[in-house]
């Protein structure tokens, strides 16, 4: 199965992606469709170069991206689902096995890499663009910074294994090419991510018509510094997007719901008809029809079922004795974020925990994610030490995200710092913690480095 990056040319239905207010979804839906467009022309003029960035857009939210895969992924690999009947791929990537095969994966990966090619195609035809010429390079570089951290916390062991981070990574994609690539070391491929963002956050504007936004850029900035355990970045940024004011907390049932969240900073949105996206979530936890394939466990469900926690609405525990299923897509038709204010909230308290600094907002963020969790019955008080602040921001991060594929990049992350905190009991840096690159990565390529194989004993 070879990789082929030229699939750009396939035909796709454009998709609406909405960072912020969502204003722009009709242009998506107007663009002309690539296979509608002779090849040698295409690229001709900044209209092409509009649909070409469309069509990264539409990989993105796609299912193979954040439509689901990305998320599930996440999900198998981590410690809060139930395993235990899990078999095929499913069961594969739940016990920390992986192997060149399984389609799952490995057209997740293809796809990854797909949205990048599209984005450096973007890049690399700027000629042609006159007044959106700064807007479609942000953009550009705001997707391929987005795959490349994407790929790079699945395919590789996290920032910190090494002391220079000098082991490999993933390989590093910067031209629109469809030859074959080594891998880069995890140390180059985030300062490739960084150094994307740092100019799209530059060369965006405040809004976007429907597009990426500057603040999309220094919410994903914030997670690459706080995945690097880099506080003082991570807090930075965080609070540039929070002191924007242009983002307030949302209750739980408008995150995953067809009218979206005031919460969301970069969504993909839905447009009912035309481009429904997250059928993967569906298709995988939905629970009101029927016992989902991916369940919790009961240690997970344990952190959620106490007194107070207005979550527990979230989860089904009673049409399916014995068993805890999400809610949180029991929905026809819903937006996904993909980077929103609850995340920001708790990586500037965790990262003011961790610099011992600016305690009094870290109080207050995690606060207000109290509120909202426990319906104002529980709190943290006026000088809480920083020890309190980051074991709540850790423990809060761990329900409030649960689903959507946060907790294997913690493991990772929160590993790097010397914590094992996986409740399966494995090392942080295990084999099995890794995906294993596709066959079809290697197949013209016999240098190219796979994975160690084995799992997490």
């Amino acid at each position: 199965m070879k990789i082929k990056y030229n699939n750009i040319w396939k035909s796709f239905l454009v998709l609406s992606v909405v960072a912020g207010f969502g204003t722009g979804c009709k242009k998506f839906l107007e663009a002309t469709p690539v296979e509608s467009i002779n090849k040698s022309v295409a690229l001709a003029n900044e209209q092409g170069v509009v649909q070409e960035m469309n069509g990264a857009y539409q990989i993105v939210g796609g299912t193979n991206m954040f439509g689901g895969k990305i998320q599930i992924m996440g999900e198998l690999l981590a410690d809060q689902l139930d395993g235990s009947q899990l078999n095929g791929d499913f069961g594969e990537i739940y016990g920390r096995k992986t192997s060149v095969f399984g389609a799952y994966k490995n057209d997740m990966y293809k796809d990854i890499y797909q949205a990048i090619y599209r984005s450096n195609v973007v890049l690399e035809n700027l000629g042609v663009t006159s007044s959106l010429r700064d807007n479609l390079e942000g953009q550009a570089l705001f997707v391929r910074a987005l795959g490349h951290f994407e790929a790079v916390k699945l395919w590789a062991q996290p920032y910190g294994y090494s002391s220079d981070n000098s082991h490999l990574g993933v390989p590093l994609r910067t031209a629109a090419s469809i030859g074959t690539q080594q891998r880069a070391t995890v140390k180059q491929v985030y300062d490739q991510i960084i150094a994307d963002l740092k100019i799209a956050e530059v060369k965006l504007p405040d809004e976007n018509n429907g597009y990426a936004t500057k603040w999309a850029a220094k919410a994903l900035l914030a997670k690459v510094y706080f995945q690097m355990n880099d506080f003082a970045n991570a807090y930075l940024y965080a609070n540039q997007v929070i002191a924007s004011d242009k983002f307030t907390l949302d209750t739980y049932a408008s995150r995953f719901s067809e009218t979206g969240c005031k919460e969301s900073i970069f969504k993909i949105t839905n447009n009912r008809g035309t481009y429904e996206p997250g059928g993967e979530l569906r298709g995988q936890f939905r629970s009101d029809f029927n016992l989902p394939t991916l369940r919790f466990n009961s240690a997970f469900w344990a952190t959620v079922n106490t007194a107070t926690d207005t979550r527990k609405a979230l989860y089904e525990t009673v049409k399916y004795p014995g068993f805890v299923a999400t809610k949180k897509y029991n929905s026809d038709r819903f937006e996904i974020p993909v980077l929103y204010l609850t995340d920001m909230k708790l990586i500037r308290a965790e990262s003011a925990a961790e610099t011992n600094t600016n305690l009094n907002v870290a109080i207050q963020d995690i606060n207000e994610i109290l509120s909202r969790a426990y319906g104002g019955t529980k709190s943290i008080p006026v000088g809480s030490s920083a020890s309190l602040i980051r074991t709540n921001a850790r423990f809060e991060r761990s329900i409030e995200m649960a689903g959507e594929g946060n907790r294997i990049s913690e493991i990772k992350r929160i590993g790097a710092k010397g914590e094992n905190i996986d409740r399966r009991g494995a090392s942080w840096n295990c084999n099995g913690l890794v995906l294993q690159f596709p066959q079809g990565e290697m197949a013209t390529n016999s240098s190219f480095v796979r994975n160690p194989e084995g799992g997490c004993n």
